[in-house]
């Protein structure tokens, strides 16, 4: 029987295991802010897509712990228990958005506070679905530099190479859910005097 012969596999470099084990944190902190925005009373018209984006981007990160394993780099659980932790301190944050928006509309609270909360809560969203558009960028070119090394191409490098244009259009939708939930605040254009 043939035994196929690998090249062996570089020392995986701390500072790129560092990296990479960030990035599975920050997608973790990313799945719960999709799950969290897509439960908001304030955004139930975008539920359908926030709840979708949730189930890509959990694939997504699965593709990449996978990836992350098959480059030989180990789970760092305390970088990953910290980003844990921070993602139910980001709860918060809704709050302290509150508090100065409180302060400057009337109360009681009305559907525009509803709003501008909303529209905080999504750029919030954004922020961490272009972090993730950047990074899947940097592993796609990992990959393919350790593939090219070691002489893997197979169908899981190919999922990761897929990761930049797949992040690219949950960013875009992201973006129009945004775009959409921006056009309730603009004023509206005064209709003709038909006086």
């Amino acid at each position: 029987m043939l035994m196929r012969l690998r090249t062996p596999r570089p020392a995986v470099d701390p500072a790129l295991a560092a990296y990479l084990n960030e990035q599975l944190a920050r997608s973790s902190a990313l799945l719960d802010q999709l799950r969290r925005a897509s439960r908001d009373p304030d955004l139930a018209a975008e539920r359908t897509v926030l709840a979708d984006l949730r189930r890509q981007v959990a694939a997504d990160r699965a593709t990449v712990r996978a990836a992350v394993r098959r480059l030989g780099v180990p789970t760092d659980w305390a970088v990953l228990g910290l980003g844990w932790a921070s993602s139910r301190a980001s709860r918060l944050l809704p709050l302290l958005h509150r508090l100065p928006v409180v302060d400057r509309l009337p109360t009681p609270p009305s559907a525009r506070q509803d709003a501008v909360q909303a529209l905080l809560e999504l750029e919030d969203l954004l922020a961490g679905m272009h972090r993730r558009q950047v990074a899947a960028r940097v592993l796609a070119d990992v990959v393919e530099t350790v593939g090219a090394a070691t002489g893997e191409q197979d169908e899981r490098a190919r999922a990761v190479r897929e990761l930049p244009r797949r992040a690219e259009q949950h960013l875009r939708a992201a973006e129009e859910l945004h775009r959409r939930r921006a056009a309730t605040l603009l004023p509206r254009p005064a209709g003709p005097d038909l006086r």
